[in-house]
């Protein structure tokens, strides 16, 4: 008898593991299919509840104005984006798969305005923001004219005027503390539009990181204004300007005598201009 019961022991623990096995493989199809699910929802995620999520911020939504939004997380666009009062038009976009394993939301950007006006803006790149904040540039190109930047001049005595070329190969930025960029600006037609008209030229600003700080060199281009001089900004927001002016003899003579409110020239024939400060917000 208990050779007996052994035995049929024996044969209902094969039993019991035959059924355990086949519960682990329809479990293991089952969990294969909810992965499936899941990623069949995520990649097919209307990029309108993005966005909406997004804007919900009260914070965001002062600053950032989307609409029409239209496809998926992965690949969207919107017929109207504005950020700060800033219109820069269409705006289509590609996430980047790989940098989400490592947390971080990377996407080419693409915007266009088209703007029949003067204000025109438009530019492409590749933008990343990891979790813990950080902005990151990289070969991100835009062209716009000073009258596109009108909103976030409110309030300014002057109005300026230019076109203006960059290209910013990689810019890294931490709120607080770190401001690194390398890049290359080009202001064509530069000048003051009000309160009255004076001509500058042709700027050119490069755009150098120095540890967790930048630099700006500032050149004229062989225009009416003769400019040399730095921009120091450092990755806590402070920053120290240091401009040498002058005007050469196809100067208007608002130019000749509005250089002349910067006090004494210095050794090199030049007027000085120096400041320092902070950036808002920083």
């Amino acid at each position: 008898m208990i050779g007996f019961k052994a035995k049929r022991s024996k044969k209902m623990n094969s039993k019991q593991k035959n059924e355990i096995s086949v519960r682990r493989k329809y479990i293991r199809y089952g969990f294969f299919a909810v992965c499936c699910y899941l990623i069949f929802l995520i990649a097919t995620l209307p990029a309108s509840i993005v966005v909406s999520i997004i804007t919900s911020d009260k914070q965001l939504s002062r600053q950032l104005n989307i609409t029409a939004v239209s496809g998926t997380i992965w690949s969207g666009r919107a017929e109207s984006i504005q950020v700060a009062g800033v219109n820069l038009g269409r705006l289509k976009w590609d996430l980047k798969i790989f940098p989400l394993i490592l947390g971080d939301v990377s996407a080419h950007v693409n915007f266009n305005n088209n703007a029949v006006s003067n204000a025109k803006i438009s530019g492409s790149g590749l933008v990343t923001v990891s979790v813990g904040g950080e902005l990151n540039l990289n070969d991100f190109s835009a062209a716009f004219s000073a009258d596109s930047l009108g909103p976030l001049m409110y309030g300014m005595p002057a109005r300026f005027s230019g076109d203006v070329n960059l290209h910013i190969d990689e810019m890294s930025l931490v709120k607080g503390r770190r401001i690194n960029l390398k890049s290359r600006i080009v202001v064509s037609n530069a000048g003051l539009v009000s309160p009255q008209r004076i001509e500058y030229g042709d700027i050119l600003i490069q755009a150098s990181p120095k540890k967790m700080d930048s630099q700006l060199v500032l050149t004229d281009q062989g225009g009416a204004l003769i400019l040399d001089g730095n921009i120091q900004v450092k990755g806590n927001g402070l920053y120290t300007i240091n401009l040498g002016m002058g005007a050469r003899n196809t100067a208007s003579a608002d130019l000749t005598n509005g250089l002349l409110f910067l006090g004494q020239r210095d050794s090199t024939g030049k007027y000085r201009y120096k400041t320092n400060g902070k950036l808002r917000n920083w």
